[in-house]
Protein backbone atom coordinates (compact mmCIF):
# COMPACT_ATOMS: atom_id res chain seq x y z
CA UNK A 1 0.00 0.00 0.00
CA UNK A 2 2.83 2.36 0.90
CA UNK A 3 4.52 1.61 -2.41
CA UNK A 4 1.34 2.44 -4.31
CA UNK A 5 0.96 5.71 -2.43
CA UNK A 6 4.55 6.66 -3.17
CA UNK A 7 4.01 5.97 -6.85
CA UNK A 8 0.83 8.02 -6.89
CA UNK A 9 2.54 10.89 -5.08
CA UNK A 10 5.46 10.77 -7.51
CA UNK A 11 3.06 10.84 -10.45
CA UNK A 12 1.19 13.74 -8.89
CA UNK A 13 4.44 15.64 -8.38
CA UNK A 14 5.48 15.07 -11.99
CA UNK A 15 2.02 16.07 -13.23
CA UNK A 16 2.02 19.22 -11.10
CA UNK A 17 5.50 20.11 -12.32
CA UNK A 18 4.35 19.66 -15.93
CA UNK A 19 1.29 21.84 -15.36
CA UNK A 20 3.46 24.58 -13.83
CA UNK A 21 5.95 24.34 -16.69
CA UNK A 22 3.16 24.39 -19.25
CA UNK A 23 1.55 27.44 -17.65
CA UNK A 24 4.84 29.29 -18.12
CA UNK A 25 6.06 27.79 -21.39
CA UNK A 26 2.66 27.79 -23.08
CA UNK A 27 2.35 31.57 -23.42
CA UNK A 28 6.02 31.81 -24.42
CA UNK A 29 5.53 29.31 -27.25
CA UNK A 30 2.24 30.98 -28.23
CA UNK A 31 3.79 34.44 -28.45
CA UNK A 32 6.75 33.14 -30.45
CA UNK A 33 4.46 31.47 -32.98
CA UNK A 34 2.23 34.55 -33.15
CA UNK A 35 5.25 36.76 -33.87
CA UNK A 36 6.43 34.45 -36.66
CA UNK A 37 3.02 34.32 -38.31
CA UNK A 38 2.38 38.04 -37.95
CA UNK A 39 5.67 38.81 -39.71
CA UNK A 40 4.55 36.74 -42.69
CA UNK A 41 1.08 38.33 -42.80
CA UNK A 42 2.48 41.85 -42.47
CA UNK A 43 4.89 41.27 -45.35
CA UNK A 44 2.01 40.06 -47.52
CA UNK A 45 -0.05 43.13 -46.60
CA UNK A 46 2.90 45.39 -47.44
CA UNK A 47 3.14 43.65 -50.83
CA UNK A 48 -0.58 44.24 -51.43
CA UNK A 49 -0.16 47.90 -50.52
CA UNK A 50 2.82 48.25 -52.85
CA UNK A 51 0.81 46.80 -55.73
CA UNK A 52 -2.28 48.88 -54.97
CA UNK A 53 -0.36 52.17 -54.83
CA UNK A 54 1.35 51.39 -58.12
CA UNK A 55 -1.93 50.38 -59.75
CA UNK A 56 -3.56 53.64 -58.71
CA UNK A 57 -0.57 55.63 -60.01
CA UNK A 58 -0.95 53.96 -63.41
CA UNK A 59 -4.74 53.72 -63.72
CA UNK A 60 -6.08 56.34 -61.31
CA UNK A 61 -7.83 53.95 -58.95
CA UNK A 62 -7.41 51.08 -56.50
CA UNK A 63 -9.11 47.75 -57.01
CA UNK A 64 -11.16 45.43 -54.81
CA UNK A 65 -10.31 42.50 -57.09
CA UNK A 66 -7.28 40.33 -56.46
CA UNK A 67 -7.53 39.07 -60.04
CA UNK A 68 -7.09 42.63 -61.31
CA UNK A 69 -4.27 43.35 -58.86
CA UNK A 70 -2.39 40.15 -59.62
CA UNK A 71 -2.77 40.58 -63.39
CA UNK A 72 -1.37 44.11 -63.07
CA UNK A 73 1.69 42.85 -61.20
CA UNK A 74 2.17 40.01 -63.70
CA UNK A 75 1.53 41.80 -66.97
CA UNK A 76 1.38 45.53 -66.23
CA UNK A 77 3.98 48.13 -67.06
CA UNK A 78 5.19 50.98 -64.85
CA UNK A 79 6.36 54.19 -66.43
CA UNK A 80 9.52 55.82 -65.16
CA UNK A 81 10.75 59.26 -66.15
CA UNK A 82 14.40 59.36 -67.18
CA UNK A 83 15.74 62.82 -66.41
CA UNK A 84 19.23 63.99 -67.29
CA UNK A 85 20.56 67.54 -67.28
CA UNK A 86 19.11 70.82 -66.05
CA UNK A 87 18.79 74.35 -67.34
CA UNK A 88 21.43 76.77 -66.11
CA UNK A 89 20.62 79.81 -64.00
CA UNK A 90 21.52 82.00 -66.97
CA UNK A 91 19.09 80.15 -69.25
CA UNK A 92 16.32 80.45 -66.67
CA UNK A 93 16.96 84.18 -66.24
CA UNK A 94 16.71 84.61 -70.01
CA UNK A 95 13.21 83.12 -69.91
CA UNK A 96 13.96 79.59 -71.05
CA UNK A 97 11.68 76.99 -69.46
CA UNK A 98 12.02 73.25 -69.45
CA UNK A 99 8.84 72.97 -71.52
CA UNK A 100 10.24 75.30 -74.20
CA UNK A 101 13.62 73.56 -74.11
CA UNK A 102 12.13 70.10 -74.59
CA UNK A 103 9.92 71.32 -77.42
CA UNK A 104 13.05 72.50 -79.27
CA UNK A 105 15.03 69.37 -78.43
CA UNK A 106 12.22 67.02 -79.47
CA UNK A 107 12.05 68.74 -82.85
CA UNK A 108 15.27 66.90 -83.67
CA UNK A 109 16.63 69.95 -85.48
CA UNK A 110 20.24 70.02 -84.35
CA UNK A 111 20.83 73.53 -85.73
CA UNK A 112 17.82 74.89 -83.81
CA UNK A 113 18.92 73.12 -80.66
CA UNK A 114 22.39 74.64 -80.91
CA UNK A 115 20.98 78.07 -81.75
CA UNK A 116 18.87 77.93 -78.58
CA UNK A 117 21.99 77.11 -76.54
CA UNK A 118 20.67 73.68 -75.64
CA UNK A 119 23.50 71.62 -77.08
CA UNK A 120 26.07 70.02 -74.78
CA UNK A 121 29.37 69.93 -76.66
CA UNK A 122 31.01 67.65 -74.08
CA UNK A 123 28.36 64.97 -74.70
CA UNK A 124 27.82 65.97 -78.33
CA UNK A 125 24.11 65.69 -77.53
CA UNK A 126 21.22 67.87 -76.33
CA UNK A 127 21.64 69.39 -72.88
CA UNK A 128 18.44 67.87 -71.51
CA UNK A 129 17.05 64.35 -71.71
CA UNK A 130 13.46 63.69 -70.67
CA UNK A 131 12.14 60.30 -71.62
CA UNK A 132 9.62 57.80 -70.28
CA UNK A 133 10.50 54.14 -70.15
CA UNK A 134 8.08 51.31 -69.36
CA UNK A 135 9.25 48.38 -67.25
CA UNK A 136 7.45 45.19 -66.11
CA UNK A 137 5.55 45.95 -62.89
CA UNK A 138 6.86 42.90 -61.04
CA UNK A 139 10.48 43.92 -61.68
CA UNK A 140 9.90 47.48 -60.51
CA UNK A 141 7.75 46.69 -57.47
CA UNK A 142 9.46 43.54 -56.21
CA UNK A 143 13.10 43.59 -57.31
CA UNK A 144 15.39 40.83 -56.08
CA UNK A 145 12.41 38.81 -54.77
CA UNK A 146 13.41 35.54 -56.44
CA UNK A 147 11.02 33.47 -54.32
CA UNK A 148 8.13 35.92 -54.65
CA UNK A 149 4.92 34.23 -55.82
CA UNK A 150 2.56 36.74 -57.41
CA UNK A 151 -0.41 34.34 -57.26
CA UNK A 152 0.00 34.05 -53.47
CA UNK A 153 -0.77 37.76 -53.03
CA UNK A 154 -4.41 37.01 -52.23
CA UNK A 155 -3.76 34.31 -49.62
CA UNK A 156 -3.28 34.81 -45.88
CA UNK A 157 -0.12 33.06 -44.67
CA UNK A 158 -1.01 30.22 -42.27
CA UNK A 159 -4.64 30.79 -43.28
CA UNK A 160 -5.15 27.36 -44.85
CA UNK A 161 -6.28 28.83 -48.16
CA UNK A 162 -8.18 31.80 -46.74
CA UNK A 163 -7.97 35.05 -48.71
CA UNK A 164 -7.48 38.56 -47.38
CA UNK A 165 -10.57 40.73 -47.19
CA UNK A 166 -10.01 43.61 -49.60
CA UNK A 167 -12.27 46.53 -50.52
CA UNK A 168 -12.21 50.08 -51.89
CA UNK A 169 -14.38 53.10 -51.17
CA UNK A 170 -14.41 56.90 -51.36
CA UNK A 171 -14.15 59.32 -48.46
CA UNK A 172 -14.52 63.07 -48.20
CA UNK A 173 -11.79 64.85 -46.26
CA UNK A 174 -12.44 67.59 -43.72
CA UNK A 175 -11.70 70.13 -46.46
CA UNK A 176 -14.36 68.58 -48.66
CA UNK A 177 -11.95 66.85 -51.04
CA UNK A 178 -13.03 63.35 -52.18
CA UNK A 179 -10.37 60.64 -52.06
CA UNK A 180 -10.35 56.95 -52.84
CA UNK A 181 -9.24 54.54 -50.12
CA UNK A 182 -8.66 50.83 -49.85
CA UNK A 183 -8.11 48.30 -47.10
CA UNK A 184 -6.90 44.72 -46.89
CA UNK A 185 -7.12 42.73 -43.69
CA UNK A 186 -7.09 39.34 -41.99
CA UNK A 187 -8.66 38.51 -38.62
CA UNK A 188 -6.44 36.90 -35.99
CA UNK A 189 -8.60 33.77 -36.09
CA UNK A 190 -7.81 33.37 -39.79
CA UNK A 191 -4.09 32.78 -39.27
CA UNK A 192 -3.91 31.96 -35.54
CA UNK A 193 -7.03 29.82 -35.24
CA UNK A 194 -5.18 26.54 -34.70
CA UNK A 195 -3.25 27.86 -31.69
CA UNK A 196 -4.25 27.82 -28.01
CA UNK A 197 -7.90 28.96 -27.98
CA UNK A 198 -7.77 30.56 -24.53
CA UNK A 199 -4.65 32.59 -25.30
CA UNK A 200 -6.04 33.59 -28.70
CA UNK A 201 -9.31 34.74 -27.12
CA UNK A 202 -7.29 36.82 -24.66
CA UNK A 203 -5.29 38.41 -27.49
CA UNK A 204 -8.45 39.32 -29.38
CA UNK A 205 -10.15 40.70 -26.28
CA UNK A 206 -7.14 42.88 -25.47
CA UNK A 207 -7.55 44.56 -28.86
CA UNK A 208 -11.31 45.00 -28.46
CA UNK A 209 -10.81 46.55 -25.02
CA UNK A 210 -8.62 49.34 -26.41
CA UNK A 211 -10.17 52.77 -26.96
CA UNK A 212 -11.61 53.35 -30.40
CA UNK A 213 -12.76 50.98 -33.10
CA UNK A 214 -9.83 48.59 -33.24
CA UNK A 215 -9.64 45.64 -35.62
CA UNK A 216 -8.68 42.31 -33.99
CA UNK A 217 -6.31 41.32 -36.74
CA UNK A 218 -3.80 42.83 -39.14
CA UNK A 219 -4.93 45.50 -41.58
CA UNK A 220 -3.45 47.92 -44.09
CA UNK A 221 -5.37 50.99 -45.22
CA UNK A 222 -8.87 51.84 -44.05
CA UNK A 223 -12.34 52.44 -45.45
CA UNK A 224 -13.25 54.60 -42.44
CA UNK A 225 -10.43 57.12 -42.26
CA UNK A 226 -7.84 58.45 -44.67
CA UNK A 227 -4.67 57.09 -43.08
CA UNK A 228 -2.29 57.17 -46.07
CA UNK A 229 -2.58 53.36 -46.38
CA UNK A 230 -0.90 52.77 -43.02
CA UNK A 231 -0.85 49.35 -41.42
CA UNK A 232 -2.36 48.96 -37.94
CA UNK A 233 0.97 47.51 -36.77
CA UNK A 234 2.88 50.68 -37.75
Amino acid sequence: MKVVMRVLIAIAIVLLAYICWKSIQGPIDFNAEVEKRERAVIQRLIDIRTAQVALRAQTGSYTASFDTLINFVKDGKISTLVKEGDLTEEQLEEGMTEEKAMEIIRSGNEAAIKAAGLWDDTKNAPQLVRDTIFSPAVEVLFPNRTRFSIDSLRYVPYGKGAEFEMAVDSLVTASGYPIQVFEAKAHFRTFLGDLDKKLLDQKIQEVLDRPGDKYPGLQVGSLKVANNNAGNWE
